[in-house]
């Protein structure tokens, strides 16, 4: 049949609709705008889950007695705040630096580094932990000089608590992960010898540490929640001095005598048994610590707060003599020391920091920042502050 009858043309055109091109831009833009929004949206909230996937990794946080490190979130890199001098150490004073990480040798993988640290005569000793849950895992006393492993000594103990050397030996006190009889995990002294032998001694069942281990003074001395324990050097217990319940307690060499920490006093501790001399002070003491054999004690303001705390020479002479005033917005939690130095620990704005004491003063603070785990500090030289943390040994250099 022919199509180009004009009858048929005609029907068709009267019988197609009308259309008009009003409102067309305005319906193509609509659609497009429509577009992009949903695009949008489906890329927000792949943005979301990405966030949430990585948000659960660095949640990923364990217990105190967990060997297992934690995962920073992108973009919270970690750095310092280095302070020279005694200025108020809060709010955004200092200089900003990036911790350097130490590539040691022989590389410990896949075994993580955590605290304790202890800045030894001849190297700095960290705890290390084998991956694995941490019933399983076992922990590790190793040994670092400059950027080497010296030795690495197996423990079958969940959790490091202290390290100590003195008395013809290297000291780890460790601890189990449960309750196995008593009303507190087990814990173990443990005795490195010069030759690497390990021995092992537990604690009478229910002692409860509550400071670091000290090898000094003729004997290996233990504090715990009512009072301390002593052994002997060979790793074998003597005896046990009663004290008032305390949740911390330090103990260091004053002179030629260890002394213990005991609420707003020092007592001198007796080798033969026993307490002998006491010294008190009139604030609370939140450390003791000794460089040789100059004893250092941290003590709390007058009023009893942290804030300004100062740190004293402990001798047995009077008056005090103040040697040190912590600054302004550092709250101290412990006293350590080399042969050498001493140190405060503490926090400022609720992140770890370390301080340095000199014999007249703060020579220098350290503040972390951006912190993702617990960490270890210890000012192993003049100039220089190792961190232990997210499973790594990392420096910070200070002028």
């Amino acid at each position: 049949m022919p199509t180009d009858d004009p009858r048929l043309e005609q029907a068709l055109h009267d019988a197609a609709p009308a259309v008009t091109t009003s409102g067309v831009v305005t319906h193509v833009t609509r659609r497009r705008t429509r577009r992009r929004r949903n695009r949008r949206l489906a890329a927000g909230a792949l943005a979301i889950v990405l966030l949430v996937i990585v948000g659960s990794v660095t949640v990923l946080t364990t217990r105190d007695d967990d060997p297992s490190t934690h995962v920073a979130a992108p973009g919270a890199r970690l750095q310092a705040r280095v302070i020279t001098g005694d200025g108020a150490v809060d709010g955004d004073a200092g200089k900003v630096v990036t911790p350097t990480r130490v590539v040691l040798d022989p590389d410990p993988a896949p075994q993580t580094l955590r605290g304790p640290v202890l800045v030894g005569e001849t190297a700095l000793t960290v705890a290390a932990y084998d991956p694995g849950q941490s019933t399983l895992a076992s922990s590790h006393d190793v040994r670092i000089d400059g950027a080497n492993i010296v030795d690495n000594v197996a423990f079958q103990a969940t959790t490091v608590l202290s390290f100590a050397e003195g008395e013809g030996a290297r000291w780890a006190l460790t601890q189990n992960h449960g309750l196995t009889g008593g009303r507190v995990p087990d814990t173990f002294l443990k005795r490195i010898g010069v030759s690497g032998d390990l021995q092992s001694t537990p604690l009478p069942q229910n002692s409860e540490p509550v400071g670091p281990i000290a090898a000094l003074g003729g004997a290996v001395w233990v504090p715990v929640r009512d009072g301390v324990l002593q052994f002997d050097t060979r790793g074998k217990l003597v005896g046990h001095t009663s004290l008032p319940d305390a949740t911390n307690r330090w103990i260091a060499q004053v002179g030629k005598f260890a002394y213990v920490t005991d609420g707003r006093a020092v007592r001198s501790l007796d080798p033969s048994g026993g307490l002998k001399d006491t010294k008190t002070y009139g604030p609370e003491i939140l450390g003791l610590a000794s460089a040789g054999f100059d004893g250092r004690v941290m003590l709390a303001t007058e009023k009893g707060g942290l804030e300004h705390a100062r740190v004293a020479r402990s001798t047995s002479e009077s008056p005090v003599q103040v040697t040190a005033v912590l600054p302004a917005g550092f709250i101290p939690n412990g006293l350590a020391a080399s042969t050498t130095r001493v140190w405060a620990t503490g926090t400022v704005d609720d992140s770890p920091a370390i301080a340095l004491l000199g014999d007249n003063g703060v020579r220098a603070t350290v503040v972390l920042e951006n912190v993702t785990d617990k960490p270890a500090l210890a000012w192993t030289n003049e100039h220089t502050v190792r961190i232990v943390t997210n499973g790594v040994l990392s420096e910070i250099t200070v002028p």
